[in-house]
């Protein structure tokens, strides 16, 4: 099999989880606990804080979540009880759904425009900033076009219209993959294992330790200095933690190398049968294509029998057959009907890519086809 959609998940890093499943099996202490076992975990806690904070840079900490998608929630619904929050109609659902749940509740939520690839039109999200804005949350990278916002520089803007805003981004679809080194505009960032080699079930919020206003979206019994109740997945953690080094330390080589893999793929990709979505900028791991005027989920599947896995742009749902995100980029129906998503992995390898763009190109050609008696 070959797997090719990486942004959905990716496979656990056997070296991490061999480091780290002593603290299910030997080490499985409750990190509260009081005796020496509890204190030797919440030590590893710790360690596990102090070396992921140390890849962002400057003064940021980790709060440990269960999630992405918790690690979103936690700074949206921090910062969204007064005023108003700005964010785009590119975001990911863990921020797009929450937002516009408000929004129909009547609360102040603003949606900046997007670009065709993916990227926030930053001129109109700047306009919807004003003196009530108290939170503005843009991703990183789009997890459908890998589409890269420039936080860096799009923080410093808004704090140039609104300085006592905070500053959120969705920064699932980069960590590990493009440099994630933070300006101090930066408030909040959020965090996912399972997508750089982790366990399912693990996230974190990296938390600028200027920002004194953060409330808990879960709360019982204190853990993560009173700002993620629960009993946190030692193991989980450690496993992030490890895999954040590797990523780190391999930074360079792993770029190169997917970076290889994408130029590969699109020029082996027929280009009479697809429309490449995603810009040159974009993150070499995320591909977005469409097989314009054929239905892109007859295309996947007929990739899985032929054992290459890929992703979808489509919704999947009745309601909304087609990428809100794409939709929003502007592009037709027969575009969005017939989108794929390819997202490489670390140790996605060559071969298997020019084995999948082949399969790519002789499935959709075949379809075509059929569609149209050919």
């Amino acid at each position: 099999m070959i797997y090719l959609d990486n942004a959905a998940t990716t496979k656990v890093d056997i070296t991490a989880f061999e480091n780290s499943k002593k603290y299910l099996t030997e080490e499985y202490f409750n990190p509260s606990a009081k005796y020496h076992g509890g204190i030797c975990a919440l030590n590893a806690i710790k360690q596990a804080k102090e070396s992921i904070a140390k890849i962002f840079g400057g003064n940021f900490e980790v709060i440990f979540t269960s999630c992405g998608t918790e690690s979103d929630n936690t700074a949206i619904f921090s910062y969204s009880k007064r005023g108003n929050v700005v964010t785009t109609l590119g975001e990911h659902s863990a921020v797009f759904a929450p937002l516009d749940n408000l929004k129909k509740s009547g609360y102040d939520s603003r949606f900046a425009k997007i670009n065709d690839d993916g990227s926030v039109n930053v001129e109109h999200l700047l306009s919807l900033i004003d003196s009530n804005t108290t939170l503005v949350s843009i991703v990183h990278v789009n997890n459908e076009t890998g589409a890269i916002n420039d936080i860096n520089y799009i923080s410093k803007k808004c704090k140039e219209k609104n300085p006592r805003l905070v500053f959120h981004s969705d920064g699932v679809q980069a960590f590990g993959k493009i440099q994630t080194k933070l300006a101090q505009s930066v408030d909040l960032y959020s965090i996912s294992a399972h997508k750089i080699g982790g366990i399912k079930g693990v996230g974190a919020l990296i938390k600028n330790k200027n920002l004194k206003t953060l409330k808990p979206f879960i709360v019982g019994g204190g853990q993560e200095n009173g700002l993620r109740s629960g009993t946190e997945n030692v193991f989980g953690i450690k496993m992030l933690e490890f895999v954040s080094l590797d990523k780190a330390v391999n930074f360079e080589r792993n770029f190169n190398h997917v970076s290889n893999l994408k130029k590969e793929f699109l020029s082996r990709l027929d280009k009479s049968l697809f429309k490449v979505i995603s810009s040159d900028t974009a993150s070499p791991y995320v591909i977005s294509i469409s097989a314009v005027g054929l239905k892109g989920e007859v295309l996947q599947h007929m990739l899985e029998k032929n054992d290459v896995i890929v992703g979808t742009g489509s919704a999947c749902s009745s309601k909304n057959p087609f990428s809100r995100v794409l939709k929003e980029a502007g592009y037709d129906n027969k575009t969005l009907d017939g989108v794929i998503r390819i997202s490489f992995s670390f140790d996605t390898d060559l071969e298997s890519v020019i084995t999948a763009v082949s399969k790519i190109n002789e499935n959709a050609l075949n379809l075509k086809k059929a569609m149209y008696n050919l």
